[in-house]
């Protein structure tokens, strides 16, 4: 099934983001689940996806992880590593979190992104005003997408994802310049 996009409809809804959300399990890592023989869960993180989330808020963008799932604490860690105040673990309802999250910071659904995979990501990108979905997700979170990325879930779509925002910002000439003099920290 191919999935056209609008770009500039995309980027126009892109320079409008103040808060970005996404799903942990299949966008900040790729769907697999690594198993020991006593039943411990492990799970794989991009690297330059936490570049991406750590671009998002230097530029003023806060950055919120809704997960449907309670069983592990890679999650919880990634985000302390990256200094994200902004968590939600066994999220049965990710729309209404983000209800909650636009009161809490004020916004409305035009300020909000938010990247997904899975059909239960579909009712949070309908409440956001730019629904991104990752390369490999399910065709029907591809069609409420905005805009799809190149990259898979946990191999650099957030990453990617924050750079078009950032360019379609007019951010992102200025966030390279910034980045290469400080290096990455």
């Amino acid at each position: 099934m191919a999935f056209e996009k609008n770009v500039n409809d995309a980027t126009e809804r892109a320079k409008k983001i103040k808060l970005f959300a996404h799903d942990i399990h299949g966008v900040l890592t790729p769907n697999q689940i690594y198993c020991d023989v006593e039943g411990n869960r492990r799970y794989a993180f991009w690297h330059m996806d936490g570049f991406g989330d750590l671009s998002f808020t230097a530029n003023d963008i806060k950055v919120a992880f809704l997960d449907t799932t309670s069983i592990d604490g890679e999650g919880l860690f990634r985000a302390k590593e990256l200094k994200l105040d902004k968590l939600y673990y066994a999220v049965t309802n990710k729309a209404a979190k983000i209800e909650e999250l636009k009161q809490e910071l004020g916004l409305t659904d035009e300020q909000v992104g938010y990247i997904g995979c899975e059909l239960t990501d579909i009712p949070a990108m309908k409440k956001a005003g730019f629904a991104v979905a990752v390369a490999d997700a399910h065709d029907e979170v591809k069609e409420a997408a905005h805009y799809i990325t190149n990259a898979p879930g946990g191999r650099g779509a957030i990453r990617e994802i924050c750079e078009f925002v950032l360019r379609g910002m007019g951010k992102w000439d200025e966030w390279v310049v910034k980045v290469t003099k400080m290096g990455y920290k």
